[in-house]
């Protein structure tokens, strides 16, 4: 039975359509309306309640399955369906001979995350990773350092498990530690990482974002927040069911109102997706909520800082300027990815991380922004990551404004909270 959205125009609709159904009682979430928009809800639906609710006038919104930008290989993509499965194709793809021992510690030294440590290391910000899970046992984020927060979607009472091992990753990238025995320091080391565990669909995600703004409103989150996505839409046109006015995307624009940052990555659909051209930087194929004006959309670079040889997979990387952006063109920044990265509770040598690995490594730079400057907006955030960026000379809908640069955003934050 699918799930949908319900959006009403008025109280009276409200009530006159819910006193015109009997709303299916599923095994799993039950019908509910949104904390942050009161007039939406979402529920399980057969064809009758459908047909009953959208005769009363009322919205109809599809559910809409996300996956995971998978990096290493095509065809990996997690849907939340069938975990054993899905580990089971990344742990058969072939790791690459790394001979040259390149790793984590190379790419957090391109962005300069170390340099940025000797003011913070992103204490008292809490990073949300909305993604695959993250493993229990996983040593660059001691106990000490996870949230107690359990998200009330899904995976409630689930969130610290990852069967995949791809959301263990984004964690590690964006603040893992080496101080309780990890094999590396992520972006951030020194804040709060909850986990996020969802199934992808829009209607788990907004839960999720639900569960955010409410715990952060009445004060069970707090300090400043910021949420790393690293999944997309895998298509090469603009996908007609998810509209810019989907509750989903209302729902990260409710969370970046109430003062968290929201970021995405940028997505891998170039060349082995829609097989456009490498060199080329376009046509747009970054959809949807990763294209929005109000996030931060990254994209990937390999080792030389450029996504345009295709002799390495970085010629994937979503180019802009972005389906809904119409204020900034879309990747905002890159960020590098290659090398041995952590994966689940073990490690892994890829190529490339795709644009999983670099969405969460300016996830660590702004939470690193917002241990300096804790009442820095998210729209400021995002406007100085983008100004201190170091320039590449690919273009704009390739690079965005350029490489994450983690000291100078770090510095320009720190700046500005001391002259306020």
């Amino acid at each position: 039975m699918d799930r949908i959205f319900v959006r009403f125009k008025s109280a009276a609709q409200k009530i006159d359509a819910l006193q015109r159904v009997t709303l299916p009682k599923e095994h799993g979430r039950p019908a509910r309306f949104l904390f942050t928009q009161p007039d939406v809800l979402h529920t399980a639906a057969t064809d009758e309640v459908r047909a009953t609710l959208q005769d009363s006038g009322a919205d109809i919104f599809e559910d809409v399955q996300f996956k995971v930008c998978p990096g290493e290989s095509e065809g990996n993509e997690y849907d939340g369906e069938d975990e054993e499965n899905d580990i089971d194709r990344w742990a058969r793809e072939p790791q690459p001979d790394l001979a040259d021992g390149y790793s984590m510690q190379d790419v957090l030294g391109q962005i300069r995350a170390g340099r940025a440590w000797k003011r913070t290391r992103g204490e008292g910000v809490t990073i949300v990773v909305i993604d695959t899970g993250v493993a229990a046992t996983l040593k660059e984020i001691a106990a000490a350092r996870r949230s107690p927060v359990d998200i009330d979607s899904t995976y409630q009472g689930q969130h610290w498990f990852d069967h995949m091992g791809h959301g263990s990753m984004c964690a590690a990238i964006a603040a893992g530690s080496r101080v309780d025995g990890g094999r590396y320091d992520g972006v951030a080391p020194g804040a709060t990482v909850l986990a996020a565990r969802s199934t992808l669909k829009s209607t788990d995600l907004v839960d999720i974002y639900d569960t955010l703004v409410r715990e952060h409103a009445e004060g069970g989150l707090k300090g400043p927040l910021v949420v790393s996505n690293s999944y997309a839409l895998y298509v090469c046109q603009a996908p007609k069911i998810l509209p810019v006015d989907h509750p989903y995307m209302t729902s990260i624009l409710a969370a970046i109102e109430n003062g968290i940052f929201v970021c995405f990555a940028a997505g891998n659909n170039h060349c082995d997706v829609c097989k456009h051209d490498p060199y080329a930087c376009g046509p747009n194929s970054i959809w949807g909520p990763n294209s929005h004006d109000e996030v931060i959309s990254v994209g990937t670079v390999n080792r030389d800082l450029t996504n345009c040889d295709p002799t390495t997979p970085h010629v994937d990387s979503s180019r802009g300027p972005g389906e809904w952006a119409s204020k900034c063109e879309k990747p905002d920044c890159v960020a590098p990815t290659y090398g041995e990265v952590v994966w689940g509770a073990s490690y892994r040598r890829m190529r490339w991380w795709g644009t999983s690995g670099a969405c969460p490594q300016v996830a660590g730079a702004a939470a690193m922004m917002l241990s300096v400057a804790p009442g820095m907006r998210p729209a400021r955030v995002g406007q100085v990551i983008r100004d201190t960026c170091s320039s590449l000379p690919q273009g704009r809908t390739c690079v965005g404004h350029g490489l994450l640069d983690c000291e100078a955003a770090v510095e320009a934050a720190a700046s500005e909270a001391a002259s306020s």
